[in-house]
């Protein structure tokens, strides 16, 4: 079992001492340092238990995971043990969706996936065989087939890394034994001022709201509309799936405010300018909604909105060009 581990603190007032030209860059160093040896701890201890043929690796969403992944497998490449990357996103097959009260879709559900598929393909690929995973387009929202070019073949000594929000879950991973390890992927940590700005659920959000604008043409307000239906899904697996986990990966980094919250705060104020000119397009996650409405709850969407304009207003702001260029922020500020 593991254990949510290296809590990360930070306030306003550290933020803003670091901001100097000599401070920042050695406070994003130090950061990103702080991550990359969680990655080579992990990296390590697989390539010193060769009878590890994968790795599984879990998380709620916005978490890190598919950068994390796919760092995690270039680095057991580069030791010297070939690693392939299998996103379980790439199962989503979305055909019966569940609602909650206001008519949100659960995409956050494990019977989203094309679970038996997915678990074909793992035994397959660590049983040595020759696979082509599907891939799913969030652009489309449509699962595609890939280019046999694209299958994957472990070699004898080689590892696969499986990753996605339900990585853990006993229906992927369940009759794996010894011969795999397991990781929970998720930002555990707080940012200060006179009182506490955001936890490890609400840098989540921020992350997600700045992602959603980038990749998944989804304003900020749609975001904070749909995220009730993420937090209550999660309560049905956080708990089983860090339990299941042997170790858990923290993937905040100390100066991730500086870039993330201004990055969010334009994109909320965006919308809201939309809502003031009354050209704030529906909330993309409710299009398939059983009830026909643009939004699940769009007062309370707003006032959140609102509460969190208050917060990040707080933060200092630094250019995301200080980003380096691996870091695990990419995955949520690129375009």
């Amino acid at each position: 079992m593991a254990l949510l581990a290296d809590k990360i603190n930070v306030t306003v007032e550290e933020l803003e001492e670091n901001l100097g030209e000599k401070k920042l860059p050695e406070f994003i160093r130090t950061s990103e340092e702080g991550f990359i040896g969680r990655i080579d701890k992990i990296v390590d201890m697989m390539i010193h238990d060769t009878s590890k043929k994968a790795i599984f690796v879990a998380g709620p969403t916005s978490s890190g995971k598919t950068t994390f992944t796919m760092r995690l497998s270039a680095g057991l490449s580069k030791a010297g043990r070939k690693a392939a990357f299998l996103s379980l996103d790439d199962y989503y097959i979305l055909n019966d969706l569940q609602f909650d009260r206001q008519g949100r879709p659960d995409f956050e559900t494990i019977d989203t996936l094309d679970i038996d598929r997915a678990y074909k393909d793992i035994h397959d690929i660590i049983d040595g065989k020759s696979v082509i995973p599907p891939f799913f387009d969030f652009t489309v929202r449509r699962q595609m087939e890939r280019d046999p070019s694209e299958a994957i073949k472990l070699p004898e000594d080689g590892v696969l890394v499986v990753e996605g929000l339900h990585g853990l879950n006993k229906r992927v991973s369940g009759d794996f034994n010894d011969e795999i390890m397991k990781v929970f992927i998720m930002p555990y940590g707080n940012v200060f001022s006179d009182r506490k700005l955001m936890d490890s659920q609400e840098i989540r959000l921020l992350r997600r709201i700045v992602r959603d604008n980038r990749h998944r043409a989804s304003h900020a307000i749609a975001t904070i509309d749909y995220w009730p239906m993420i937090a209550k899904s999660e309560e049905h697996y956080y708990t089983d799936y860090l339990e299941a986990a042997d170790h858990h990966v923290n993937s905040f980094l100390s100066y991730e405010s500086l870039i993330i919250a201004p990055l969010a705060l334009q994109d909320i104020n965006d919308a809201l300018r939309m809502v003031e000119e009354g050209t704030l397009p529906p909330n993309v996650f409710m299009e398939r909604s059983n009830t026909g409405k643009d939004f699940a709850d769009l007062s309370a969407a707003l006032a959140w909105a609102g509460k969190l304009v208050s917060h990040l207003n707080k933060i200092p702001k630094v250019d995301p060009s200080r980003v380096p260029s691996e870091s695990i922020l990419n995955e949520f500020i690129s375009k």
